[in-house]
């Protein structure tokens, strides 16, 4: 697979100003790390029940999509107010009072979407509650416990995305899933994992904040499970026979295209922080 510089060159440019937008949410504080996950919730929510759409071939009502973002929104403050984060701060402390108003709200929520459905397929939006809001709530977590923990799993997801990417364009012969993902091949995915997990040892062998042994971990979740979250998504959307999920970013779609690795690395992440820390 030959490399298409135009293609590359479009994609390098929205990353950067993505990045850009990115980081500065990322590292501002813990109110614009919320902020910030809970709009790409929202878009996440929207390109997922547009998507099931077109799966399932139906249109669902107004009320039962706006009952869906309601339920998904509300499970995402919910996940971020639980006490199961290891290590009290200022925003949790203030938000753990709204936690039974928001579990109470999502309860709701749910109860009247059943009421209100008018197509009984409509039960499959429900899935995007764990795949979309509860994973994104669990990386809120992640920050409560460290600054440092969401910025490496994301950096380290970008530098898997890049580098397999590269690999694959310049020595990538074999194709990994061709039905799902065309371009996607086993030299690539390999060199992407590789690069990644080194480039978290040496991070791990230098910064010193963690053990190695964590950031070796992490590298893994970002390269591998994280590839496995793109192969979900782009599942998701051949099956809805659509390119992207949205239109946020010249060369790379829409929210979940942009977070599909991310929203299956997080909640695993976090399990291997509550183990190791």
């Amino acid at each position: 697979m030959a490399l298409d510089k135009k293609v590359f060159l479009t994609r390098l440019g929205s990353a950067i100003v993505f990045s850009i937008i990115m980081l500065s949410c990322l590292l501002w504080n813990e109110w614009s790390f919320i902020t910030l996950f809970l709009f790409v919730t929202i878009l996440a929510l929207k390109e997922f029940a547009s998507i099931v759409e077109k799966i399932l071939g139906t249109q669902f009502s107004r009320n039962e999509k706006m009952n869906f973002y309601f339920i998904g929104v509300a499970s995402f403050l919910t996940i971020i107010t639980l006490p199961i984060n290891t290590g009290e701060n200022a925003v949790s402390c203030l938000l753990k009072p709204f936690l039974f108003y928001f579990l109470g709200t999502s309860l709701g929520a749910a109860a009247l979407f059943f009421l209100f459905k008018k197509n009984k397929e409509s039960i499959y939006l429900l899935t995007g509650i764990g795949y979309i809001s509860m994973s994104l709530g669990l990386l809120v977590q992640l920050r409560f416990m460290d600054m440092l923990l969401p910025l490496s799993l994301i950096v380290l997801i970008w530098t898997n995305d890049t580098m397999a990417y590269l690999v694959g364009s310049f020595i990538g012969k074999t194709k990994m899933a061709p039905s799902i993902s065309p371009k996607k091949t086993i030299e690539g995915t390999l060199g992407g994992i590789f690069f990644c997990m080194l480039f978290a040892a040496l991070w791990g062998y230098f910064s010193q904040t963690f053990s190695i042994s964590l950031w070796i971990t992490f590298g893994l979740i970002a390269s591998a499970i994280g590839t496995i979250g793109d192969l979900v998504e782009s599942k998701l959307k051949r099956l809805a026979n659509v390119k992207d999920s949205g239109m946020i970013m010249p060369g790379h779609g829409g929210a979940l295209d942009r977070f599909d690795s991310l929203l299956l690395a997080a909640p695993f992440a976090y399990l291997v922080c509550l183990f190791f820390l």
